[in-house]
């Protein structure tokens, strides 16, 4: 089950990534990326929604680093009651590999701050600048780049009947993190 578990972990990666490219619907690309980093982290016990946390453990470890530090900064985060990474300190943590300026650099990739409120066909928007904003209506979706700025937009006219019917929702990618609303924050607060 390792090598399945390995392969499935790289196309979720990938799946992930497409989130800002609208290659792959948003809702694919938000539970793809949490479920690819549970998945390499399954050892730690990561629930629905943690992908956003071991994403910036990852991050602060380097990738040569990470067996070591993911778990360690994983569980001294939890054992603060820290479940994302959405901190106001400055301060790298104990265990940072990276440097203060790569920690600020990282700090600002974050989707830390950005509010998303759905209401009616409107949602009311703040995402860092330079963030893909992703809204949809069943198959439908349309792009749009935050400038910092809070703004309304209005969701796509869903498609065809019958194609995703319902489903509305929607979902800041920055460089690596993500934040969803609609029917996927639902999914989140779900307990495991």
């Amino acid at each position: 089950m390792t090598g399945i578990l390995e392969e499935a972990r790289r196309y979720l990666a990938w799946l992930g990534a497409q989130g800002p490219l609208g290659t792959v619907h948003p809702w694919v690309a938000v539970v793809a990326a949490d479920l690819s980093l549970r998945i390499r982290w399954r050892t730690l016990g990561a629930g629905r929604g943690a992908g956003r946390l071991l994403w910036m453990c990852e991050r602060m470890a380097t990738a040569p680093l990470a067996p070591g530090l993911v778990p360690r900064m994983w569980r001294a985060a939890r054992a603060r009651g820290i479940d994302a990474p959405d901190w106001n300190g400055t301060t790298p943590p104990g265990d940072c590999a990276i440097s203060r300026d790569g920690y600020r650099a990282l700090l600002a990739e974050r989707v830390t701050g950005t509010r998303l409120t759905l209401q009616g066909e409107e949602v009311r928007v703040w995402a860092p600048p330079g963030a893909a904003i992703r809204l949809w209506s069943g198959a439908t979706t349309t792009l749009h780049i935050a400038d910092g700025e809070e703004t309304t937009l209005l969701l796509p006219p869903a498609g065809p009947a019958g194609a995703g019917d319902g489903c509305r929702g929607a979902a800041v990618f920055t460089r690596g993190d993500r934040l969803a609303s609609g029917w996927l924050g639902t999914y989140a607060a779900l307990p495991v």
